[in-house]
């Protein structure tokens, strides 16, 4: 039963294809329920794995993947659609893959996060929300498609932002941690 949430996180990172070739193939409706499908195992696998504690070190690394690798290659197949605000997207794509190699620094050196902070999950949240409206409504006026790019993308930055002093915090205890040594 523990490992309900690393089998979700998996399916999450399965589904990463079909929702890009749905998106593709403009079969919105599908590309957006995939996409709703995603968002919800994200929720389920962090609930169920707090809940009854099924943390495990391959979710730590599972789950903010899983994360990345969907935001990353739905921000690049709609970037490639929607090319004029290619650099919306690009910044999403900055940031996630910035925080990827974090985590995996932090991880090299065994350092581990507490998991995604508040501010994470409301940058998740308001992604899939936007990506959701953008796919399942093909003629977006171009006011609300800019809008909720727009959101997405302050809200990511953001939380890169304010992640960088828990990557600072962790950076001390590495520090701390070799002066011991």
């Amino acid at each position: 039963m523990k490992h309900i949430p690393n089998a979700l996180s998996v399916f999450r990172i399965v589904l990463i294809p079909f929702i890009v070739w749905q998106i593709h193939e403009e079969n919105t409706m599908k590309a957006a329920i995939l996409l709703m499908i995603s968002g919800c195992t994200d929720l389920i696998d962090g609930k169920l794995a707090r809940r009854f504690n099924w943390i495990t070190d391959i979710g730590k690394v599972l789950d903010p993947a899983a994360d990345k690798l969907t935001q990353t290659s739905i921000s690049i197949v709609l970037a490639i659609k929607f090319h004029e605000y290619w650099f919306l997207f690009a910044l999403m794509i900055v940031k996630d893959i910035v925080m990827l190699l974090l985590s995996s620094y932090l991880m090299v050196k065994k350092i581990h996060l507490e998991g995604a902070k508040w501010f994470g999950k409301v940058a998740t949240f308001v992604f899939y929300l936007a990506m959701i409206l953008i796919v399942l409504i093909p003629d977006l006026n171009t006011t609300l498609l800019v809008t909720l790019l727009s959101l997405a993308t302050l809200c990511a930055v953001i939380a890169a932002l304010l992640y960088i002093p828990e990557f600072l915090k962790c950076q001390k205890m590495l520090k701390v941690k070799s002066e011991k040594l």
